[in-house]
């Protein structure tokens, strides 16, 4: 029982995605904070919008990355549809449609980059903001190169197959 029970565990596909996501968001948060600490070092509320700037763009990302694969879906049956009135053949057209988006790349990783560049100025320009703050260039560049860095990390990971892909839900 507990022997089968530690396969079912540790031996889950979906247990290494599992553990990454929750990488990513905690080594976010902490990213997020040291920055905070480093620009602004006395500032609670520096320290609070550091902590939930990367983890709100990772979920946010996320979210439109599955948005964006799904229309993309979407968007392949119906041109399925139309290719089948041509041909008269709805199963070839169907299959041909999804075995070149299964084929290839997941759409959508590029998501991430836009999302989280603007979600870290943003909380650049705030903690600049705060009284102790440094450089208000300074500090929103920082933040930005950032968030930058991390979003780069996160299509990485994607692409590879690293993250829990949209088309495997």
């Amino acid at each position: 029982m507990g022997e089968s029970l530690q396969q079912e565990t540790y031996g889950s596909p979906t247990l290494g995605p599992a553990i990454l996501v929750g990488g990513l968001f905690s080594g976010g948060m902490a990213l997020g904070v040291g920055a905070a600490m480093l620009f602004a070092p006395t500032s609670l509320f520096a320290l609070l919008v550091g902590f939930m700037a990367l983890p709100i763009s990772f979920g946010l990302g996320m979210s439109l990355w599955y948005n964006v694969a799904n229309l993309e879906m979407i968007r392949k049956a119906f041109r399925a549809l139309f290719r089948s009135l041509k041909t008269r053949d709805l199963q070839k057209s169907v299959r041909d449609e999804f075995l070149a988006y299964f084929a290839g790349p997941v759409s959508g990783t590029r998501v991430f980059v836009p999302v989280t560049v603007v979600i870290t100025f943003s909380a650049g320009v705030v903690v600049a903001c705060c009284p102790d703050a440094q450089d208000v260039e300074l500090v929103v560049s920082g933040f930005t190169c950032l968030g930058l860095g991390y979003a780069l990390l996160v299509t990485w990971l994607a692409r590879q197959g690293f993250l829990p892909q949209p088309h495997h839900q």
